[in-house]
């Protein structure tokens, strides 16, 4: 079943070449809001719904544009609050190492940037802590990072962990495990 209209550009220039863009790449669902869904493009277009996909309103113009048209890496709706939610972006594939990473507390209204301390690391995956909200992960191409106060600090989570890139973490939600995805 559609629930929407294409949600990327449809940029004919985008989908040549040996890496085509245009494709959804992260979708995730409010768990404190039923119909609450957000969507994220890797030709940088975040979308949200409040009404489980009858209609879509493009967010994209309320990041900086640094981060427009960039790859939309992941998109975490928060545990917590309907309101929150995290969008990572990465320029790896556009030879840019900068960590992009933000955080709104007003529905999508407004965009924070987080990345604070995080080193140059192109961000593949956020999250945020299943049972004490001001615990933020990440991965990136290089490692996982934590921040324990919403992401003003970060250092470098798992002290065995090999540099490698990171592409999804899981926060247990009864045990005290983190499961970390990776590609090495």
């Amino acid at each position: 079943m559609t629930i929407s209209a294409d949600l990327t550009t449809n940029d004919a220039e985008k989908k040549k070449g040996n890496v085509p863009h245009c494709t959804i790449t992260t979708i995730a669902e409010s768990p404190e809001q039923e119909g609450l869904l957000w969507v994220g493009t890797d030709d940088g277009r975040v979308h949200q719904s409040r009404d489980g996909g009858n209609r879509w309103q493009d967010l994209t113009p309320r990041f900086p544009p640094e981060v427009q048209g960039l790859w939309v890496s992941c998109i975490e709706a928060s545990p917590h609050s309907a309101d929150t939610a995290f969008v990572s972006f990465t320029g790896y594939r556009e030879d840019r190492r900068s960590p992009f990473l933000f955080r709104t507390d007003d529905g999508g209204s407004s965009w924070l940037p987080i990345e604070g301390d995080l080193p140059m690391e192109p961000i593949n995956v956020i999250r945020q802590h299943p049972r004490n909200a001001n615990v933020l992960l990440v991965g990136t191409e290089m490692g996982a990072y934590v921040s324990i106060d919403d992401g003003a600090s970060w250092f470098r989570f798992g002290r065995d962990l090999p540099r490698v890139a990171v592409h999804d973490l899981v926060v247990h939600p009864r045990e005290s495990h983190v499961l970390v995805g990776t590609h090495g």
